[in-house]
Formats: structure tokens, C-alpha cells, sequence
């Protein structure tokens, strides 16, 4: 916590040993998150974040697994919800501005194969980028 905000993070923990698909939507997820971070920068629309996580997704063989959002703002909300607007959707023509905070989230849904798969972290948009603020890692947590 900083100044009364905190950093909102998401994880998989596979209970047991994952399977060798839930391995690879892992790596895949982490992929898109990076890309989305990657594609955040003050000055540019929100929704090239989630265009970036699309094609990440998409080129892996997950575009019916995902979501339609990417994530969204973290404000002056509080429990028990914070998210905030505006969310990183296709499309969305809000600029990016430097001190805005984003949780930006990887989700992907496998139902017919019953797995699933997230990562998440915390960012704020910067002169030049973003910076995570999360301080823990994206690796997989197994046994």
C-alpha cells in the first residue's frame, strides 16, 4: 500500500502438477500482458493496450478464450470494488495520460478443456511508457 492505494496483481496457481496446456497459456498470457504494457504510452488510445493483448492471444490460437477487456483504471474508488473508468477495450479512444494507473489483466478460459489462466499487474502510465508497480513476479507458481 502507498499513500492508501495499492497495487492489484493477478496469478494462476495451478493446485497440483499443471498440465503441459495451462503451462503454455501461461507463457501466452504473460506474452499478451507484456505486449499490452509495451503499448501503453501517454498520448495514445487505451484501447491499443487491449488490441496488443488481442493479437498475442489470437496469433496463439486463443481469440475465443479471451476476454473483451484488457483491464481498466485504478482511481479513487474504494471496496469493494476499485475499478474505475476507463477500461483498455478495443477501440477505446481515451488517451493515455502520464500518473494514470492501469491494472491490466490477462484472462484466458479453456472450458472445453477445464483451464484457465491469469496474470495481472499494476501500472502507471509515465512521460515515455508505463511502470509496473506490482512487485512481484509473473512466473508460474507450481510444486
Amino acid at each position: 500500500m502507498f499513500r492508501h492505494y495499492h497495487s492489484a496483481l493477478m496469478r494462476t496457481i495451478p493446485v497440483g502438477k499443471a498440465p503441459p496446456r495451462q503451462i503454455e497459456m501461461h507463457k501466452v498470457a504473460v506474452d499478451a500482458l507484456e505486449a499490452s504494457k509495451a503499448a501503453l504510452k501517454p498520448g495514445r488510445p487505451i484501447g491499443e493496450a487491449f488490441d496488443a493483448h488481442a493479437r498475442v492471444l489470437d496469433a496463439a490460437g486463443y481469440q475465443k478464450h479471451r476476454m473483451n477487456a484488457t483491464g481498466y483504471s485504478l482511481g479513487t474508488t474504494f471496496a469493494p470494488n476499485w475499478m474505475d473508468w476507463p477500461m483498455l477495450y478495443h477501440a477505446n479512444p481515451e488517451l493515455a495520460a502520464p500518473n494514470q494507473v492501469f491494472f491490466i489483466h490477462l484472462i484466458i478460459f479453456d472450458s472445453e478443456r477445464g483451464l484457465a489462466m491469469t496474470s495481472g499487474q499494476t501500472v502507471v502510465v509515465t512521460e515515455t511508457g508505463c511502470r509496473v508497480l506490482s512487485q512481484r513476479t509473473t512466473d508460474l507458481v507450481t510444486r
